[in-house]
């Protein structure tokens, strides 16, 4: 684990694997540790960079400063430490969110771009599993924020399989692992986050990634990005849902490693046949 400061935050990365860069960025309430099926396989081929969003895991916890367009440029900036100009970006959930952000206010940072399980905007059902969640949080603490997925039939699959691995590779489930001012700002960036009005500006070959037992950010959000960003298309996980990272790993990672191996293919002038 190495760290960056940015914007006056130390931010904690890794990095596996060389090749062009690929940056993966995880949901609300994640961390790096989140993309343990992805980075194994992922780093065979690419330098998959991966960090702690700010409030999250061994990355700083300060008390302002959360926004979509703030974890952003966190994210520019973690390129700038690493002296990258360009790299893919694989966004899940709230991390497509701020894909979306970096695609539209940073396009010569991008090269490819894959959208999981993720919207343009928060629908109604985003709104109240994370007004539920925070009550949850502020409350009973952040083992009863967790329950929040059972509790509203939201990646029960996910919990069920990430949890133990989580267990088995760090020993135990951080009892805190966002102070609740922390949990609180990712949830107000997810509310106040809106890419609708922008999605035409983004210029990067882009995958839109959804579970066909996904309802969090249903087949309507997806078809949205895809129908808003110029150059898109949608591919949908069989036998998945929110969590499709971890419910259909092998599905996702090679959807995206094809994905990429196009976008090469194609940048090099060869053909796809």
């Amino acid at each position: 684990m190495s760290t960056a400061l940015v914007n006056g935050v130390a931010l904690r990365y890794e990095i596996h694997g060389e090749g062009f860069p690929i940056v993966l960025l995880n949901g609300l309430g994640g961390n790096r540790k989140d993309w343990y099926e992805q980075v194994p396989v992922f780093s065979q081929h690419y330098q998959t960079i991966t960090y702690d969003h700010r409030g999250t895991g061994d990355s700083n916890k300060p008390e302002t400063g959360y926004s979509i367009d703030q974890f952003a440029d966190d994210c520019i900036g973690v390129l700038d430490h690493l002296d990258l100009e360009q790299a893919h970006f694989v966004g899940y959930s709230m991390g497509g969110r701020i894909a979306q952000a970096i695609a539209s206010r940073y396009p010569d940072r991008v090269a490819a771009l894959v959208l999981a399980a993720t919207a343009a905007k928060p629908n109604a059902l985003n709104l109240y599993s994370l007004k539920l969640g925070a009550y949850l949080y502020k409350n009973y603490g952040p083992s009863a924020a967790a329950s929040v997925g059972p509790l509203v039939d939201f990646t029960h699959s996910y919990f069920a399989k990430a949890l133990p691995v989580l267990v088995d590779k760090l020993g135990a489930v951080p009892e805190n692992p966002m102070p609740l001012h922390a949990f609180m700002g990712h949830v107000g960036a997810i509310e106040g986050h809106d890419t609708s009005g922008v999605l035409g500006s983004i210029r990067s070959p882009t995958l839109v990634v959804i579970g066909d037992q996904e309802w969090l950010n249903p087949l309507p959000d997806a078809n949205a990005l895809v129908e808003g960003i110029p150059d898109a298309r949608l591919q949908v996980i069989t036998g998945a849902s929110h969590g499709l990272i971890v419910e259909q790993p092998e599905q996702f990672n090679q959807c995206v490693l094809d994905f990429f191996c196009e976008y090469h293919r194609l940048a090099d002038g060869l053909s796809l046949s």
